[in-house]
């Protein structure tokens, strides 16, 4: 799979020092975004761009080239990269394959190896090149995940249920702030969907019974209710 001598160029690194440190210097994250799949990827030519100052940096060149094999019956692409010492010439490869569908609904007999290609090119690369999926220092969304984990630490928590039970989010009553306890057989929930329904507001059964009363008092008698949110008394 690879062929490396240990004959230095005129850096004074062999080519498999050379491809150590473009290895660990290498940063090509992963910058496009597929919102039908709802992922991130890099692609062949986000890591074609990363890699090029590294190329003048150390005297080598990358090539990419590909062959179209069966195994059992079906088509493959084999896409090859190697890196080559513009001095010594001597290189190293890295293969890779991907299989082509036998119909892909949109594309030609062409798109489809070319799509294909693309997908085993990529692959080729990364292992070539050892490329993860680490961020670069500089970017956005390095620091946005550097520092996530310190956010979530300073972030309250509140006490944790015991292991396999299941807990429902407190209900606050809109009117008093408090949570909205159960009354007779009817739970928080079935309380505050009553009163949403009758009322327009979640409620606690106090609140809800003390609007319900403002609302069907006589006019004579009423003024105004701020905690209603009324100007005057609303007729069922």
């Amino acid at each position: 799979m690879a062929t490396a001598k240990t004959t230095a160029s005129a850096t004074g690194l062999t080519l498999s020092e050379k491809l150590m440190k473009i290895q660990s210097e290498l940063k090509a994250p992963k910058n496009l975004y597929n919102s039908f799949g709802k992922y991130h990827y890099r692609n062949v030519e986000s890591i074609q761009e990363a890699l090029k100052p590294l190329q003048v940096k150390y005297g080598v060149f990358t090539t990419l080239s590909d062959e179209i094999v069966e195994v059992g019956g079906r088509v493959y692409v084999k896409a090859t990269a190697d890196i080559t010492d513009i001095v010594t010439k001597e290189f190293i490869e890295v293969s890779a394959y991907a299989r082509e569908a036998e119909d892909k609904k949109g594309m030609d007999d062409a798109q489809v190896t070319g799509s294909t290609s693309s997908y085993a090119r990529k692959y080729a690369l990364n292992g070539l090149f050892l490329l993860d999926d680490t961020k670069d220092v500089d970017t956005e969304e390095y620091q946005s995940q550097a520092n996530a984990p310190a956010k979530a630490q300073k972030a309250p928590t509140k006490a944790q249920a015991p292991s396999g039970s299941k807990t429902t989010p407190e209900l606050i009553c809109t009117r008093c702030n408090q949570p909205i306890a159960p009354h007779g057989d009817a739970s928080p929930r079935q309380v505050a969907n009553f009163t949403m329904k009758e009322l327009g507001k979640m409620l606690c059964y106090d609140c809800g019974k003390a609007i319900k009363q403002a609302r069907t008092a006589p006019i004579e008698a009423f003024v105004t209710d701020n905690d209603a949110g009324l100007p005057f008394p609303i007729e069922d």
